[in-house]
């Protein structure tokens, strides 16, 4: 029983394989900083404290990571801003296959993002979100067109997904 026990979990083990594409969810962290600014009607100095980034910011952006005959490797990145009550998270980065016209393929992705009640810590101004997409290529497709779209899946009052990056990959033979 011992033997089969150790077996069944070697077996398991070995079924196991890393998910190249999760979505990757990081905190954008700042720091409070002194600054003293002269006021110029008084001429004295006024001491206040700002927060200042200490993790850079993500350009939202599609881009390509590797590339054969049948698969397209790329990966998807942006941020969002969350702060004091206003405490948003990225849930989940998800694909809507657009037409095909002729040799071209639009990939929508959309990142839903929902507003959570509570209140954000205050060392924390927003999340950068990553996640590696791989695609295979049916034979036929020349182009594929990527579009990244923001999805605020809880709020009434915008309804309509905002595009924030668009990439297109052309893989007509150079000659």
């Amino acid at each position: 029983m011992k033997h089969f026990l150790i077996l069944t979990s070697l077996f398991a083990l070995l079924g196991c394989k890393s998910n190249a594409q999760k979505l990757q969810v990081t905190p954008i962290y700042t720091e409070p900083q002194r600054v003293t600014k002269e006021i110029p009607e008084t001429g004295e100095n006024h001491t206040y404290t700002t927060r200042k980034a200490v993790v850079e910011r993500l350009n939202p952006m599609i881009f390509m990571l590797s590339k054969n005959s049948e698969r397209l490797q790329f990966r998807i990145q942006g941020n969002i801003s969350s702060g004091g009550h206003s405490v948003h998270q990225v849930r989940r980065i998800r694909l809507e296959k657009g037409e095909q016209t002729g040799n071209t393929i639009t990939l929508r992705y959309y990142v839903e993002i929902k507003k959570v009640s509570g209140k954000e810590r205050a060392n924390v101004q927003g999340y950068n979100y990553t996640k590696d997409e791989i695609y295979k290529i049916p034979a036929d497709v020349k182009v594929i067109r990527t579009e990244l779209y923001e999805d605020k899946i809880n709020t009434a009052s915008d309804t309509n997904p905002q595009l924030i990056a668009q990439q297109t990959f052309n893989f007509f033979a150079k000659i």
